[in-house]
């Protein structure tokens, strides 16, 4: 089969989704699919991943790690004469994947979106999404629906004036959007719960990512790994933390347990925090929690290290509340390491409740948690071999052998 997969997220880019999209491709040239991919250039020249990549130029957006990407629509057109795809995939909503979703739309070209992102849960970290999704749902619907677009356009602009709350008409336009594509993934139930709740006519299908296994690390990567390790804390005692540093993900929880429940517990506790963002903003926070000594700021870290900085640590804190997988969940597990998760939307799935790691419910038993495995090796030990025997049995060509089966049903019905 051929696969074109769209992307405005994508290597050297750290998120999940980036993460998601590079899995995806290695698992279906694994299976012998033929994949091309569209996304962003950054300043960063891509790795060579031996499948045709079409790097489009792009600016930062200053959100996040995220670009915006562009390529004419003609371009595109003249991309997809060339691969001729059975499927295209979509992973982002923005100025790539829109226009993707609507040559497919125009062209008849079957689609396929995975909804990696909680954009409504995003937009109070991200004020900028405020306005991307109108652009979004005008993106996609118009000119065929000018009407309609203009009217929900307007009541939404007529309620911002007024002071009132638009999240219902950006849950209309995300609906809208959705309804563009012939198939949705969603890499977990309860993102599929909230999907079906905004759009009850959607059915999708639930197929978790697959974390990226990296090989040896080459001389230049182990050089900068030796670096990183003298910048972090090491030890008996470590926990660690991985993802942008920004309000969304909830770092604030994190430290504010460290402060006053994990460091009167074990007075040797460390907490290495690894990714970028706003850096100051929450080594000020640490500094006024007088902890500060006890938290070491790694900054940005190259995919592969990652998994080496993370294995030596006793647990994965992630405090975030609007994750729909958090791919850096399976990529600590694949190190033996157990997460503690603050979602309890997350149990049973990504995380399994003391069988794999603890998804917490609560502030407080977040930090309970914490302190537990800090304290108790067995526990430790026995959470991280499930993790890792769970994290192990699910790799790329899983993954992709069972977004193939979504493929081969919308592509050659029976």
């Amino acid at each position: 089969m051929r696969i074109l997969l769209v992307s405005d997220n994508y290597p050297p880019n750290r998120d999940g989704v980036a993460t998601s999209v590079a899995s995806l491709a290695a698992g279906l040239r694994e299976w012998g699919h033929d994949v091309a991919v569209i996304a962003p250039r950054t300043g960063t020249p891509a790795p060579t991943r031996g499948y045709p990549t079409y790097l489009a130029p792009s600016v930062a957006t200053g959100q996040g790690g995220y670009r915006f990407g562009w390529i004419s629509p003609q371009t595109l057109e003249r991309l997809v004469e060339i691969y001729k795809p059975d499927v295209v995939h979509i992973h982002t909503l923005g100025s790539l994947g829109i226009l993707a979703a609507r040559l497919c739309r125009r062209t008849g070209l079957k689609s396929v979106l995975t909804w990696h992102t909680d954009l409504l849960a995003y937009r109070d970290a991200y004020p900028l999404l405020k306005l991307c999704i109108p652009i979004m749902y005008a993106g996609g619907l118009l000119p065929e629906n000018a009407s309609g677009v203009a009217k929900l356009l307007g009541r939404a602009g007529v309620a911002a004036l007024a002071g009132n709350d638009v999240a219902p008409h950006h849950r209309q336009m995300l609906s809208a959007v959705a309804a563009l594509f012939d198939r949705i993934i969603v890499p977990s139930p309860k993102t599929a719960a909230s999907l079906c709740e905004m759009s009850p006519s959607c059915a999708p299908c639930v197929i978790p990512s697959a974390p990226v296994r990296h090989g040896p690390l080459a001389p230049e990567s182990a050089r900068r790994l030796r670096e990183m390790r003298q910048s972090v804390h090491s030890g008996d005692s470590v926990l660690a933390y991985v993802g942008r540093l920004s309000a969304e993900k909830n770092l604030d929880v994190l430290l504010q347990a460290m402060a006053h429940q994990v460091l009167p517990a074990v007075p040797a506790a460390r907490l290495n925090i690894i990714g970028d963002g706003q850096r100051k903003k929450y080594e000020r926070l640490a500094e006024v929690l007088g902890i500060s000594h006890a938290v070491a700021f790694a900054g940005p870290v190259a995919p592969e290290l990652v998994n080496h900085l993370v294995g030596p640590s006793r647990a994965l804190a992630h405090p975030s509340l609007t994750e729909t997988q958090g791919m850096v969940i399976a990529e600590a597990a694949l190190e033996g390491v157990p997460s503690v998760v603050l979602d309890a939307e997350l149990d049973g799935f990504v995380v399994k409740n003391d069988r794999t790691g603890y998804a917490a419910g609560s502030e407080q038993r977040f930090g309970e948690a914490l302190v537990r495995l800090l304290q108790c090796s067995a526990t430790r030990d026995r959470l991280g071999a499930n993790a890792k025997r769970q994290a192990t049995e699910y790799t790329p060509a899983q993954y992709a052998s069972r977004v193939a089966d979504v493929y081969d049903e919308l592509a050659f019905p029976r």
